[in-house]
């Protein structure tokens, strides 16, 4: 889809949702009403109506049948532009991770003493924190960082991460992301935060780029596949005692990044779960 030309794409599992929708920690709200109805995984993207892709997206839905013998079928719907611009911010509200509030610019919340304040407005973005995998990461923010920290952000997305390391004191940010719109988002979401003079935002590919820099906490919420790739690097930027911040990683790829940092250097100190996704606290050996 995103070859296609599709300015965004959404994954819906109804199977991972209905097994949340046991737990008490659900909010039925968070997503959309009809996810639960599908037995099936649904892979949602944005066309203009104008837009003629049905002949070379059915050659290469032939091909993914052939490649998994997965039998697939095209939905086609009409939506209006408020529809997906505007109508999604219902489903999403303040809400709490230890002392960070992550709040929607376009929501008001009155901060405690002890609360810190995140405000975010994703846009077209990854991370508005109420995926695992951002939550993961932003648990081990809150746990970890005392202050006064150089950091690097992998991946940044919206920028929430480092808005949340910024705002738990550390004394320097380097965000980078390869999506031009994620840089964007993330640079705006850092100046409604006032936090231009402690996050900087790049365009490039992290893994190209980071024996360039230096830090004592490395964030990556990505994909276990980039993860891997990123450790090596991370354990030559990274001084012993420092930390590396996993997130994003499907539980079935587990077992390559634990070895991949095991082999570089790192003691896995902590791991999260949640359905499929695991985050992980490592500490540079």
């Amino acid at each position: 889809f995103n070859k296609l030309g599709s300015g965004g794409v959404i994954i819906e599992d109804p199977q991972a949702a209905g097994r949340y929708d046991k737990k008490d920690i659900w909010l039925a709200d968070s997503v959309a009403p009809d996810v639960l109805d599908y037995k099936f995984v649904i892979v949602k993207a944005y066309f203009p109506e104008d837009t003629n892709i049905l002949d070379e997206l059915k050659s290469r839905l032939e091909s993914v049948q052939q490649t998994f013998n997965m039998p697939c079928k095209v939905i086609i719907n009409e939506v209006k532009n408020e529809d997906w611009e505007e109508s999604w911010k219902e489903y999403y509200h303040t809400f709490k991770i230890g002392r960070l509030v992550i709040k929607p610019s376009w929501e008001d919340y009155q901060l405690q003493a002890s609360e810190v304040l995140i405000e975010i407005d994703p846009g077209m973005a990854f991370g508005t924190g109420i995926h695992a995998s951002t939550r993961f990461c932003l648990k081990f923010i809150d746990q970890y960082i005392k202050g006064g920290e150089k950091i690097i952000d992998a991946g940044c997305g919206s920028g929430i991460l480092s808005i949340g390391a910024a705002r738990l004191g550390a004394a320097r940010i380097t965000a980078m992301d390869v999506d031009d719109v994620a840089v964007k988002i993330a640079r705006e979401n850092i100046k409604l935060n006032q936090l231009e003079n402690i996050i900087e935002v790049r365009t490039g590919d992290i893994t190209e780029k980071i024996e360039h820099l230096q830090a004592d906490i490395i964030l990556a919420n990505i994909t276990a596949d980039i993860i891997n790739l990123l450790i090596p690097g991370a354990a030559k930027v990274l001084a012993p005692g420092g930390y590396f911040f996993g997130s994003g990683i499907i539980d079935s790829c587990w077992p390559g990044v634990k070895k991949q940092l095991e082999e570089n250097g790192f003691e896995i100190e902590r791991i999260l779960k949640d359905t499929d996704w695991i985050g992980v606290a490592a500490r540079k050996i």
